[in-house]
């Protein structure tokens, strides 16, 4: 795991200390991340409503480092899809 992905991760368990989170940098560049984020918070929350939690926390990054995260989100009774 590169340095920005432990960050991203990191700073999503801050916002979310439930939650369970694999961040990874399928294209190796640094810039183009994806995240799968499964949280009991999550429970009762709409999808947008989930994706906008993770993406706040994230604000900060958007305006360094991090230019594009693919994100999938649910709850731990949810299936989370490859393409959500």
């Amino acid at each position: 795991m590169s340095d920005l992905t432990e960050q991203i991760k990191q700073i999503i368990l801050n916002a979310l200390p439930d939650a369970t989170v694999t961040v990874t940098d399928p294209l190796n560049d640094g810039a183009h991340l994806e995240a799968t984020v499964i949280s009991e918070s999550f429970v009762g929350t709409s999808l947008v409503n989930q994706h906008r939690q993770v993406m706040k926390s994230l604000k900060d990054q958007f305006a360094g480092d991090l230019h594009a995260l693919k994100l999938k989100t649910g709850t731990p009774d949810t299936s989370v899809g490859n393409d959500d």
